[in-house]
């Protein structure tokens, strides 16, 4: 993710950017190379894998394997 920022950052905390706020705010997750290759083997189209993957990001890797197991 990219972003922009127009305002000088000088004069502001990095941390106190709105949109630096948000990306720090969320718990992210690496999905693992077994959870890739389950999501790479599902019959599903890749604008639903890559919303998936999106979704499966902000699991811990426990609940990412319950959740592909519930799609099976």
């Amino acid at each position: 993710m990219v972003i922009t920022i127009k305002e000088d950052i000088n004069n502001k905390d990095l941390e106190e950017i709105p949109e630096i706020k948000k990306y720090f705010s969320k718990i992210y997750t690496i999905l693992s190379k077994e959870i890739r290759e389950r999501l790479k083997n599902l019959n599903i189209s890749k604008e639903k894998k890559k919303k998936l993957k999106k979704e499966l990001a902000f699991l811990p890797k426990e609940k990412q394997r319950e959740y592909l197991d519930e799609l099976k």
